[in-house]
């Protein structure tokens, strides 16, 4: 597994490298450019210093004292307590000359050969003589007509770019080192909230999935931060949602159950097949109600987790209605009900929407009218359709609901009469989570003289 911070400190440090090497090989190069120039300035003054010194006639310049003079200083002693008595690296590597114009020697420097280390012309020249190479410039003396020749050997120039060179190389390596230094420093204090991150995450437990917040935020870790934020919330609420289910079937079944074993129990001691046949009839009934807890809790525990993706396509909500009632009618007619629809046939009744969680809020609406209707009683389901919207209205002949109840209705196990053993309290909240999904809006109203209106309106598109 590849370390984020080594790799960046890798190719950080790989990056200064060649940075550094390049600035080094350009600085030397312009370094040794402008010693040249600098030696060969330094030429030119010491020969212009000299020519003031020479350019005479003959019988102005003592040449013999001159030349006894350069030997003199060869041949000088110098105590050993002298702070120069080794002299100067380059003082040797320095050659001066004078010659005639007909090519006679009249002047040399201890350490210049016997031989012209030019031609007598005008100008620098380059001269290797002895294994060395010299750097020469040779200047005419106008009063008595001689050539004027000073050297110098290139390895003085040439140990001047090194140690130039080396300098600048022990300062590019310290200034390396120190970049290093900083750089692994910086690396460590700006990769620290990713340490927090991994820490944060550590410490959560899947019974406390709190949201994530660094001391010390960056702006290119927030997303990630905001991501896993989103995801602990999505765990969490899904944890939530396990646990109400898993609370809802508890509370709902435990009683059903201990009622379907009581009746099993009654038929089998019932004394006449009369009576063991109406316990079992109730058993039936019992099992059914039972049946339609267990598919409405596993409808809303899929609505809950989004198990049921909401696909939009077109919707004719008057087929689906028809549909509905159609499903519904042989309970309607064992209960001597009678349902009825009510719609314009030339309306447009089409919506963007999911056909069967529309038909699961239908079914909901009509069964929970047809359950607290009386017998003989009505059903009515009216269609309403405008360019935005379409308008559903379910309402049945019961007794209507408590004022007071009326907001809590859509709440789960919340049953508008408590005497109500037939409902599951959970149709409405299955029919306020599907509207919620389309974008629509409930409302629930009571009826005069008696009965409850249940309206639904939906958006022909989401917005």
């Amino acid at each position: 597994m590849r370390s984020i911070r080594r790799q960046l400190l890798l190719i950080l440090a790989s990056i200064l490298i060649a940075t550094f090497s390049v600035s080094g090989l350009l600085g030397y190069l312009a370094t040794a450019e402008e010693v040249q120039e600098l030696f060969d300035a330094q030429l030119i003054e010491n020969a212009r210093v000299l020519k003031g010194v020479m350019n005479h006639s003959d019988e102005h310049v003592d040449w013999d004292h001159m030349r006894k003079s350069l030997e003199e200083t060869r041949d000088e002693e110098v105590a050993d307590s002298d702070a120069m008595a080794d002299g100067h690296a380059y003082e040797k590597k320095v050659a001066i000359q004078v010659w005639t114009r007909d090519g006679n020697l009249v002047l040399r420097s201890p350490s210049a050969p016997e031989y012209s280390l030019s031609p007598l012309q005008h100008g620098f020249y380059r001269r290797d003589s002895n294994g060395h190479s010299w750097h020469v410039y040779t200047t005419r003396m106008e009063e008595n007509g001689h050539w004027l020749i000073v050297a110098e050997r290139s390895d003085v120039r040439e140990e001047l770019s090194l140690n130039v060179a080396a300098s600048l190389g022990a300062g590019s390596l310290a200034g390396l080192a120190l970049a290093l230094f900083l750089m692994h420093r910086g690396l460590k204090r700006e990769l620290k909230p990713l340490e927090d991150l991994r820490g944060a995450i550590g410490e959560r437990e899947p019974e406390k999935l709190t949201p994530i917040q660094l001391a010390e935020p960056r702006t290119e870790l927030q997303p990630v931060v905001e991501a896993l934020n989103h995801l602990l919330a999505s765990v969490t609420a899904g944890m939530e949602r396990e646990r109400r289910f898993l609370a809802d079937a508890a509370h709902e079944l435990r009683t059903p159950l201990t009622v379907l074993k009581l009746k099993a129990q009654s038929a089998l001691v019932a004394p006449t097949p009369e009576e063991a046949r109406q316990h079992l009839e109730r058993l039936i009934t019992s099992v059914d109600r039972s049946t339609r807890v267990v598919e409405q809790l596993l409808l809303l525990a899929r609505l809950d987790a989004d198990a049921i993706p909401v696909e939009q396509g077109d919707v004719a909500l008057d087929e689906v209605t028809r549909e509905t009632l159609a499903t519904l009618a042989p309970l309607a007619f064992a209960r001597h009900q009678e349902l009825m629809l009510d719609n314009d046939a030339a309306g447009d009744f089409h919506l963007l929407g999911n056909n069967a969680l529309l038909g699961a809020l239908l079914r909901n609406l009509v069964e929970n009218a047809m359950r607290h209707s009386p017998e003989g009683g009505e059903i009515r389901v009216r269609l309403l359709a405008s360019d935005r919207e379409i308008t559903v209205e379910v309402g049945d002949s019961g007794p209507g609901v408590d004022p007071v109840l009326l907001g809590t209705l859509t709440r789960r196990f919340v049953r508008a009469h408590q005497g109500d053993t037939q409902g599951t309290g959970l149709g409405l909240a299955i029919v306020a989570h599907i509207v919620e999904l389309h974008g629509g809006r409930l409302l629930l109203a009571n009826t005069t003289p008696a009965g409850l209106m249940v309206t639904v309106t939906l958006p022909r598109q989401r917005a």
